[in-house]
C-alpha cells in the first residue's frame, strides 16, 4: 500500500507518525522524570524517529537524512531567528538541482572516470558509434565520448534545469549536445550505445522502451541497476571504490 503512495506524501506520514510517538514517549516519560523536558532533546528524538520510520515506510533510505534534518532545521532556524526567505530559497535551489528526484524517482548520480573507461571500451569495439547517455546530469559523459575518435555522435538528455544548463554550457565548449528532453521522449532508435545511471525505480519501464526502440546490434548500458527478471549480456565489474557493476543488453 505504501509503495503506491508519492514519496512526499510517505515522508509528510513519516513525520506525522514520529510527532505521535514523540508524544507518546513524553506522556510515558512524564511518569519518571517531571516534565518540561528540553526542546532540542524533543527535537532530536522527532528527527531520529522520522528517519527510522522513513526506511520502514518505504522511503529510499537516503531519505533518512532529510527526514532527520527537516525537524532539527527548522528549530535552528527558529533559535538563530533566520529570515525564512532563505529557506524558500534553498528549496528552490535543491529543485532546481534534484527535481528529478522529486518527479521520477531518480537521484543525481555522477559516473566516475573508471565507469567511462569502460564506456570507452565498450565503444571501441564499434565503428562510428551514436552514443546517448539518459539524465546526463552535468554532461561528462557526453563530453568524453564526444572525444573518442570512433564516436561519431554523443548526446544527452537532461531535464533538471541547473544540471542541464551546466551540461548544455559545458558540451558548447568541448563537445557533444545536451537537449532539454524527459528521457520518455526521448528516441532510442538513431544510437548504438545507450547508457542510463538512474535507479530501480523507472528500469522495469525502461526496458519496455529499449526493447520497442533499439536496433539490432545496439547495446543498452545500465550503470549498477539491472533489468528486472531480465539476463544480462554481459556484467563488467569495474575496479573503483565502489565495485560498480555495468549490466550489458546487446540488442
Amino acid at each position: 500500500m505504501f509503495k503506491r503512495m508519492p514519496k512526499i506524501v510517505l515522508a509528510m506520514l513519516a513525520q506525522g507518525l514520529a510527532l505521535a510517538l514523540l508524544a507518546l514517549l513524553v506522556l510515558l516519560a512524564s511518569h519518571i522524570i517531571a516534565p518540561p523536558y528540553p526542546f532540542w532533546l524533543l527535537v532530536m528524538v522527532q528527527g531520529v524517529l522520522a528517519a527510522f520510520l522513513s526506511c520502514r515506510l518505504g522511503l529510499p533510505c537516503w531519505w533518512r537524512w532529510i527526514q532527520f534534518a527537516l525537524p532539527v532545521g527548522l528549530y535552528w532556524g527558529l533559535q538563530l531567528e533566520i529570515n525564512p526567505i532563505w529557506a524558500l530559497l534553498i528549496f528552490v535551489l535543491i529543485w532546481l538541482i534534484f527535481s528529478n528526484a522529486i518527479k521520477e524517482r531518480v537521484p543525481l548520480y555522477l559516473t566516475n572516470n573508471t565507469t567511462r573507461e569502460a564506456l570507452k571500451k565498450l565503444a571501441r569495439k564499434r565503428r562510428k558509434v551514436r552514443f546517448l547517455d539518459l539524465g546526463c546530469g552535468l554532461g561528462g559523459n557526453v563530453v568524453y565520448m564526444a572525444q573518442q575518435p570512433n564516436v561519431a555522435r554523443a548526446d544527452g538528455v537532461e531535464t533538471a534545469p541547473i544540471p542541464y544548463l551546466i551540461s548544455k554550457f559545458y558540451t558548447l565548449m568541448r563537445g557533444g549536445d545536451v537537449y532539454a528532453m524527459d528521457l520518455w521522449n526521448t528516441d532510442l532508435s538513431s544510437y548504438d550505445v545507450v547508457y542510463a545511471f538512474l535507479s530501480p525505480e523507472p528500469m522495469p519501464k525502461l526496458w519496455q522502451k529499449v526493447a520497442e526502440e533499439m536496433t539490432p546490434g545496439s547495446v543498452f548500458v545500465s550503470n549498477s541497476f539491472a533489468v528486472p527478471d531480465v539476463e544480462p549480456s554481459e556484467v563488467w565489474e569495474l575496479d573503483d571504490k565502489r565495485k560498480t557493476q555495468l549490466y550489458l543488453y546487446f540488442r
